[in-house]
């Protein structure tokens, strides 16, 4: 099998354990993830695993590089739209000024 690396930083099982949580995590997707984890937090805190046997601190780390991500993703497509629009709106004032 080969070794695959996790996209963010594992403290919870060695390699080939966690690339099996990740793809588990991914296939339930980030949405369903939240809600189980968010319901184990508020009522099943004591329990050491959140989602089949994945423990909570791997979920909370899973959850944390998703969220890093979007957040990366939705600044760069901010600071696109706000280069576009620069152009555009220096175009039309150069297309004003002839």
């Amino acid at each position: 099998m080969a070794s695959h690396r996790l996209p963010f930083e594992n403290r919870w099982t060695n390699g080939a354990h966690a690339w099996e949580w990740h793809c588990e995590l991914e296939r339930i997707g980030v949405s369903n993830v939240r809600a189980m984890f968010s319901d184990h937090e508020t009522h099943h805190g004591a329990e050491p695993a959140v989602v089949f046997d994945i423990p909570a601190g791997f979920v909370r780390d899973w959850l944390a590089f998703h969220d890093r991500r979007a957040a990366h993703q939705q600044f760069w497509w901010r600071a696109s739209v706000i280069a576009l629009s620069s152009v555009a709106a220096g175009a039309a004032i150069l297309a004003a000024v002839r």
